[in-house]
């Protein structure tokens, strides 16, 4: 919970501190979600993105995902994207940041009182949003780390996250959304098909 609670924490200081910035615009969504395929997770996600001057953004973003009674994994990422393209319907984005994962087999956690697995590295992001209606929007993302560090692996992984949604605008500045998110660690960590729903927020 302490985990939760400090994660959160860090999507409101990116929150609190475009306002105090006067930032250009800010974009958050917040959805719950639920595992399809071999992997029947469960758990909740929030992105949050900041224009902070032209063409610059700050954007995190949180993913807390329990499986079952095996096993429960956050995944933190922070960093900046550049806007090399816009259109009237259609931005695209390159940046990087930093990314944490941590997963608790929570049979280990109880005999043990461990930690769990913890890895960290650096990405590379590629996004893009499109307007494909009145009243749409499509956010999509990859990110990329081929050299993230697992403890107790020998060598580095490869970390891929990957995540779209779709919001549609049902009164100023408020939208309801569907999302489809992914991320892969290795051969042994992964999330499978995460999707579900929420709200999206812009001002």
């Amino acid at each position: 919970m302490k985990r939760l609670v400090c994660m959160l924490a860090v999507l409101a200081v990116v929150f609190g501190a475009s306002l105090a910035a006067g930032a250009v615009s800010v974009e958050g969504d917040a959805s719950y979600l639920m595992g399809f395929g071999d992997n029947k997770g469960q758990g909740f996600a929030a992105h949050a993105k900041v224009e902070l001057m032209a063409e610059v953004f700050a954007d995190a973003g949180f993913s807390y995902v329990t499986f079952g009674e095996e096993r429960t994994e956050t995944l933190l990422t922070l960093g900046g994207l550049y806007r090399v393209a816009s259109e009237e319907d259609l931005q695209i984005f390159i940046g990087g940041g930093y990314a944490m994962l941590t997963l608790t087999e929570k049979v280990v956690a109880a005999e043990e009182n461990g930690d769990g697995k913890k890895g960290n590295g650096i990405f590379g992001k590629f996004g893009f949003t499109l307007i494909p209606g009145p009243k749409m929007t499509l956010v999509a993302d990859v990110g990329y780390a081929p050299r993230f560090k697992l403890n107790g692996a020998d060598d580095a992984v490869s970390l891929i996250t990957a995540r779209a949604t779709l919001s549609y605008e049902v009164m100023e500045n408020i939208a309801v959304q569907g999302t489809v998110k992914h991320y892969r660690a290795g051969k042994d960590i992964q999330s499978g098909v995460l999707i579900g729903g929420g709200v999206a927020i812009s001002f």
